[in-house]
């Protein structure tokens, strides 16, 4: 354990090597090269080594800015933030979050100091990151970051922001790829497995997303006046309520749905109801309801989890000879099927869907079936002649 002075051209530094750092600890003084300061900064060195012989030695004392002090480093901040966003998230969120943080933010910044952070280095850090992520990852990874440097920022009254000038595009998502009334008479007329038979039109004519078909349950369901209330998700082997009011809504049956729950009522409908813990919007506090489940996993006597389902859906779309789309694509048909209708509003199909309004159906769910759609051209021709 020891420390020294090292002058190199216009600037002098000390050396520290103490038990408390795994590696060689360098400091630069802002100070001039003169005989003077050169005197002064090597009695500093000494002083310093005394300090660590005598086990009194204490950066801070002589570098307060030192990123080699655990309060000036984005780790101190980063295992912060982290601390205190758990209360606000759900357990899910949480765990992305802290993945997020744990391997690749502490990584490659974890012992820089926060002033350190500007927006040349950030741009170098994103353009390192693009070799193995795509865009969405690293905007949700360099707005962690962004989150816990603004702590520092305010901790120390600091209002330049390095993050003001980044812009991460976007990449566009998937178009919805939705399935024809072709496609759908294939889907339902082939033969499934029994205990997927009735789930099949559900998919397509109710326009749930599988994280909430999967947790629906009879408690749910007014068979009678064909309607569900959709109160709850199952997302990552976690029941919780809607992330927000308005996705917890009640939905009128279209026909085949309707249709299939009845039947289906007489698999399941009957069953032993089933306790599970149901997380609530404060994303901490969590709710006993006892549950009976429409559909039921024979081969966990439970709800199905998204792996198994897909596996199912999967093997059905290869026998019914139908293009392989993904399982959710069941809503976007939902959406896509009505408009092309051209008989029910776009409100409407709002409404079902948990949407506030009209946007989201347009931009995600509303691509128009060119072949489903009625003879437009023949109406408004016969209107004209009238």
């Amino acid at each position: 354990m020891s420390a020294g002075l090292e002058v190199r051209g216009n600037s002098m530094r000390i050396w520290i090597r103490h038990y408390t750092s795994e590696s060689l600890i360098k400091e630069t003084l802002g100070w001039p090269v003169t005989p003077a300061n050169i005197q002064k900064a090597e009695k500093l060195a000494d002083l310093i080594k005394l300090e660590i012989e005598m086990g009194t030695f204490d950066i801070s004392r002589h570098f307060p800015e030192s990123k080699h002090i655990k309060l000036n480093q984005m780790s101190y901040y980063a295992e912060v933030w982290k601390s205190l966003i758990e209360k606000d998230v759900s357990p899910n969120t949480f765990t992305i979050y802290s993945g997020q943080v744990d391997f690749h933010i502490i990584p490659y910044w974890g012992k820089t100091h926060p002033k350190d952070i500007d927006m040349k280095s950030i741009k170098k850090w994103i353009h390192k990151l693009r070799e193995t992520l795509s865009g969405n990852t690293i905007r949700e990874i360099v707005n962690r970051l962004g989150q816990i440097h603004s702590m520092w920022r305010n901790d120390n009254r600091i209002s330049y922001n390095p993050f003001e000038s980044i812009v991460i595009q976007q990449a566009d998502g998937p178009e919805p790829d939705p399935f024809t009334k072709i496609e759908i008479s294939k889907i339902l007329q082939t033969k499934a497995i029994r205990e997927m038979e009735n789930m099949f039109p559900c998919l397509l004519w109710t326009g749930l997303s599988i994280s909430e078909q999967i947790p629906i349950a009879w408690e749910d369901i007014d068979l009678e006046n064909g309607k569900i209330c959709i109160g709850r998700s199952y997302v990552r082997g976690v029941f919780r309520v809607t992330k927000n009011r308005r996705r917890k809504r009640q939905i009128k049956l279209l026909e085949p749905a309707w249709e299939a729950l009845k039947k289906q009522y007489h698999f399941t409908g009957k069953k032993k109801p089933r306790s599970v813990m149901v997380l609530q919007r404060d994303n901490h506090t969590y709710k006993e309801e006892k549950l009976r489940f429409v559909w039921i996993n024979p081969e966990t006597s439970s709800n199905y989890e998204y792996p198994a389902l897909r596996y199912r859906w999967d093997r059905h779309l290869k026998k019914a000879n139908v293009r392989g789309r993904g399982i959710n694509q069941g809503r976007h048909t939902f959406a896509s099927q009505l408009l092309s209708s051209g008989q029910v509003p776009p409100e409407w199909i709002a409404d079902q869907l948990g949407h506030t309004d009209t946007t989201m159906i347009y931009r995600h769910y509303g691509k128009l079936i060119s072949e489903d759609m009625p003879d437009y051209l023949s109406r408004i021709n016969n209107y004209i002649a009238q």
